[in-house]
């Protein structure tokens, strides 16, 4: 049987899968909609994601507002913010994390920040009558000392208090969660992306952190809702101006509030301290799913701990070839060993991604209807291979030494880009977006290398790389024309410096990593973007002397005015609630990474040669339907080097990867959203190298001994069931014929809008023929699969679509 003869029989039956369209859906259980009281009843607030949760991002959204006034915000929208406080009475306004993007005045000159005092100006307006009145709070007990100014106090977890500005060391702009205005619609609608931070984000508000009687510190998300009131009951034309200025944390405006109770996971506990620790390394592209899955795998009758530490995928497999190489989590297999041979297992399917926190802001050619858009998240972007090259390249000229001829004449943003345009007509309806680069992490991976693969897959993107201008005459910046590709990071190549004026009014280098920094790792990455954060450093910071000591990062973009790209891997970009580009495939067709094209992509891998158990993926599939940068993480290890004890082990947790570990929810031990459930035909695969890890470990190698391939069957699993100690004779062989089919998805109440749709053994290998198993598998399941359709896909969550 031949690899083209099953890319044949995979491409019949995915012309038979029918694809649900997206659509509405109800959320997982944990969403909470609350409504609004007084001149607000009409207004409900519903947080998707409310308990179950970690530092991520949920989507609020809200029915029954008045529409906001003006793109400048000014009147009608909603304050947001992150509080600590009692589980019964709930939280008090000095334990809201709130006013340290005080600068921020587009809904008035104090809304943004914790004063309740008014001076100046302000401190009077002409009442009906035309006669001064006071432009004070009467419900407000706080009052200023005589020549200051007067501020709610933030009231730390801790026990520390900051009794005048805005947070002081516990939140300032850089760490802080908050939401000024959220704008509201024509239609009354309205949403919001609000990152809710643990502890260990938000020291001062200490959510999830653990309580004497075990449990993790509940916390609150609080809405205050503005109207077109001031607090002293004047309205816009009783006021200097037509827009609010008094702060949420006013008594008056603080007694609208709608409180939403938060539960977190417990920070840091996830199986009690003591148990028995098996260790595991790996991508992390697995990290999601390993922290998913650890609270359930530690609180199984095994009680094992699976601990887990990310790595890159050299590291990973480098330690594949020492004396104790534990377990691994990698994207592509190590080189074979006919000594140490291993054993891989299928685990999950992800992806890279291409992930953007764009919020629209107007040109100056839009419509009054355009502008009705202003600061909403926009969810819609196609790349070429082209297009990521030039941003990857440092081709643009916001992104480059301009120094350079060859960079001299390119477009400034990728927004002036005409090929940007030509795909993304609405984009041309805004300011130019200040994107020259994207958000990248630092270090090598094998995602980094099969991105690069993709593009050079493509001949348009392969002869920009080369030096051969785009239609328009835009230009690859030479820097990188000459390197050779692909590479297994990012490089920033174009190392240049400017001069900057400092704050000591002195010239001082500015240079690109200053500019265009790196994130960490792929975490990182998503979380800054989804804060609109890019990282740079454009600031001084001082000595005790005022001496100059170097560029320090400045504030994240204002909400509604954000604008970054970021490289991560789709579960991350979910987790943090961002959109996802569609990448253009082989075929021509764009793809997001829906659970439909992860698994599609899938399909599109053929089995290795030369390593059982593992696909090979394909940058030039003629599937349409397939996400071109899927990956399948395999975890692997070796079995004749590790004791039996941790072969048994390290079998139950492929047993539950393979069974629990694939359902998808919120909850400890599911799968996380952005990750597409196993095929059947995998997870066969999974239950197979289980037994094999548990019968050969500790054993010499015995190349003679090669044992044959049961027959494929089992090994799916429905529900979230606690792992068990389990042997061979306790993995049953029903003798069903495993699919590549996705099995239904349970849809959750967070994170983005748009849906989430990585060697060789010798012979005498331990696993032996177990090769084409995989082969065996996808033929009989998608032969198998042409009486129906073979995808039982989840649908759209009610704020994503084709998941």
């Amino acid at each position: 049987m031949t690899r083209r003869w099953i890319a044949a029989i995979i491409a019949v039956a995915l012309t038979l899968t029918v694809f649900p369209q997206a659509g509405a859906q109800a959320d997982d259980g944990t969403a909470v909609t609350v409504s609004g009281t007084g001149e607000f009843a009409d207004l409900k607030v519903t947080v998707g994601q409310t308990t179950n949760l970690i530092n991520q991002v949920v989507t609020v959204s809200w029915t029954g507002g008045k529409p906001t006034v003006d793109t400048s915000v000014f009147l009608n929208y909603l304050q947001i913010m992150q509080c600590w406080g009692d589980v019964k009475t709930g939280p008090d306004r000095t334990q809201c994390q709130y006013g340290a993007l005080f600068t921020d005045t587009r809904g008035g000159v104090w809304t943004g920040t914790r004063q309740v005092s008014y001076g100046g100006n302000f401190g009077k307006v002409k009442d009906e009558n035309g006669v001064d009145k006071d432009w004070t709070d009467p419900n407000e007990p706080i009052k200023p000392a005589a020549g200051e100014n007067a501020f709610v106090p933030f009231s730390s977890v801790t026990g520390g208090t900051v009794t005048a500005g805005n947070g002081g060391e516990f939140f300032d702009a850089g760490t802080t969660n908050e939401i000024p205005y959220g704008r509201t619609l024509a239609n009354g609608t309205g949403q919001e992306f609000f990152e809710v931070q643990t502890g260990t984000e938000a020291p001062g508000l200490g959510c999830g952190e653990e309580l004497t009687d075990g449990t993790a510190r509940p916390c609150f998300l609080v809405i205050v809702p503005r109207g077109e009131t001031e607090i002293n009951g004047s309205t816009g034309d009783k006021r200097p101006h037509n827009w609010l200025d008094s702060s949420p944390l006013e008594a008056t405006n603080w007694a609208n509030k709608i409180v939403v109770p938060l539960q977190f996971q417990t920070i840091g506990k996830a199986c009690p301290i003591g148990t028995a620790e098996r260790r595991t390394v790996g991508a992390e592209a697995m990290t999601e799913a390993m922290l998913r899955w650890q609270p359930t795998l530690c609180a199984g009758t095994s009680a094992t701990v699976y601990g887990y530490s990310q790595v890159t995928d050299d590291m990973a497999r480098t330690r594949l070839t020492g004396t104790d190489p534990g377990m691994v989590f990698v994207n592509s297999p190590a080189a074979p060993s006919t000594t140490a041979p291993q054993v891989y297992a299928p685990v999950a399917v992800s992806g890279l991604a291409i992930a953007l926190n764009i919020e629209w802001q107007s040109g100056f050619d839009a419509t009054d209807e355009d502008r009705l858009r202003e600061g909403r998240r926009l969810s819609d972007l196609k790349l070429t291979p082209r297009l990521i090259a030039k941003l990857l390249t440092q081709s643009y000229r916001s992104g480059a030494d301009i120094t350079r001829t060859t960079v001299r004449n390119n477009p400034q943003t990728i927004s002036a880009d005409p090929e940007f345009k030509a795909l993304n007509p609405d984009y041309a309806k805004q300011l130019d977006l200040p994107i020259g680069d994207i958000l990248v992490p630092l270090g090598q991976s094998d995602l980094a290398t099969r991105l690069w693969l993709w593009i050079l897959a493509d001949s348009e993107a392969r002869a920009f790389l080369t030096g051969s201008p785009d239609p328009w005459g835009m230009k690859v910046n030479p820097v990188y024309s000459s390197q050779s590709w692909p590479q297994d990071n990012f490089p920033k190549s174009d190392l240049y410096c400017i001069p900057l004026r400092a704050d000591d009014q002195q010239e001082h280098d500015w240079c690109t990593l200053d500019m265009h920094p790196y994130a960490n790792n792929m975490h990182d990455a998503a979380r800054y973007a989804a804060r609109g954060d890019t990282l740079v450093r454009n600031a001084t910071s001082r000595d005790a002397v005022g001496a100059v000591i170097g560029w320090k990062k400045g504030t994240p973009q204002a909400p509604g005015k954000r604008a970054v790209l970021a490289v991560t891997d789709v579960a991350t970009a979910d987790r943090y609630g961002l959109p996802m580009a569609q990448l253009r495939n082989h075929t021509g067709a764009f793809v997001a990474p829906t659970t439909a094209g992860l698994v599609a992509g899938v399909t599109t891998m053929t089995q290795s040669a030369t390593v059982p158990n593992v696909l090979e993926p394909s940058m030039t599939s003629p599937n349409a339907a397939a996400y071109p940068l899927t990956t399948v993480l395999y975890a692997g290890t070796v079995p004749s080097a590790i004791t039996a004890e941790a072969g048994a082990d390290y079998a139950d947790l492929l047993r539950y990867a393979a069974a629990g570990g694939q359902t998808p929810g919120v909850q400890p031990g599911t799968l996380p959203y952005g990750y597409a459930p196993l095929p059947e035909a995998l997870r066969a695969l999974t239950v197979r190298a289980a037994t094999q890890i548990e019968d050969a470990a500790g054993k010499a190698v015995t190349p003679a001994a090669t044992p044959t391939t049961p027959p494929v069957g089992g090994g799916s699993g429905t529900g979230v069931p606690a792992p068990a100690k389990t042997t061979a004779a306790a993995v049953p062989n029903t003798g069903s014929q495993p699919s590549l089919a996705a099995p239904a998805v349970t849809p959750s109440g967070h994170g983005s809008p748009v849906p989430v749709a990585q060697t060789n053994p010798t012979p005498g290998h331990p696993v032996g023929n177990l090769r084409y198993a995989l082969i065996i598998a996808l033929a009989v399941g998608l032969v198998a699969a042409l009486a129906g359709p073979i995808f039982l896909l989840r649908a759209g969550r009610a704020r994503r679509t084709g998941r």
